[in-house]
């Protein structure tokens, strides 16, 4: 049974365009996304608090919809990560991640035995209630479950080839905004040197046939430049960002009539 094919488009390939919730509490919310052409959504559980059944509602509308519902979560510890994925997730996001041992400890929370420790629950709600076994739910999902690490760190960057080579991680998201703070320069997206991180980061994926990511950005040719490096994990926008520039965008057309 498939659920969402974007990890072996992923393999193929192909460019992954993702949102991320911040202030979205309805399942409409994923099936305006993935009508709009979007392959992932993000439910952002770092920066702001999701309550449990609203994030329940978007996961399940979400693999209805046909794009691939992740939650980023606050840190790397275990519980959540099964938590998560065991709620409907189709992966998980965590931020911070500075070295391989961190990064095989997420692998290891995310994958099920005997690989990892996720956890067998019950009922998965993934399936929709078709009747599925244990074993092909456990195949499906090994198949088709994206862990995402954030490059968010000079210490990350360093050491971004040995994370790339931990078997279980998909991909590595370099994340612009909190980089160009630990680099010292909160906020300055021109600054050579996180794009020399973001080269490193993309190399080390190209050996080691991971996709490299980028997110925290908003200027068209900062994307122009993150895709020329071979950024195939794109966070394109936030949901609060993408309204409030609908909604400008509209008032300034109407007060002008």
């Amino acid at each position: 049974m498939q659920l969402n094919d974007l990890k072996a488009r992923l393999a193929a390939g192909d460019t992954a365009l993702v949102a991320t919730l911040q202030l979205a509490r309805s399942g409409d919310t994923a099936r305006i996304f993935a009508r709009s052409g979007f392959d992932a959504l993000v439910l952002d559980c770092e920066h702001n608090l999701i309550g449990a059944d609203a994030a329940a509602d978007i996961l399940l509308a979400g693999l209805e919809a046909g794009i691939a519902p992740l939650v980023r979560l606050p840190d790397d510890a275990p519980g959540p990560i099964g938590q998560a994925l065991s709620a409907g997730a189709l992966g998980v996001v965590i931020p911070r991640v500075e070295t391989a041992a961190q990064a095989q400890a997420v692998a290891r929370a995310a994958r099920f035995a005997p690989e990892g420790r996720r956890p067998l629950p019950p009922v998965f709600p993934h399936f929709r209630r078709h009747k599925v076994s244990q074993g092909e739910a456990v195949a499906t999902l090994s198949a088709e479950t994206i862990v995402v690490v954030i490059i968010e760190t000079q210490q990350a960057v360093r050491n971004a080839a040995a994370i790339a080579a931990v078997p279980g991680i998909d991909v590595l998201f370099l994340g612009a905004s909190d980089l160009s703070a630990d680099l010292g320069q909160a906020g300055m997206k021109e600054n050579p040197a996180l794009w020399e991180a973001a080269e490193v980061v993309a190399t080390a994926c190209r050996a080691a046939g991971k996709v490299p990511g980028m997110g925290g950005i908003v200027e068209e040719a900062h994307f122009v430049r993150a895709k020329a490096l071979g950024m195939r994990w794109m966070s394109t926008a936030h949901d609060a960002t993408l309204l409030q520039a609908a909604a400008t965008a509209r008032a300034a057309w109407m007060r002008g009539l």
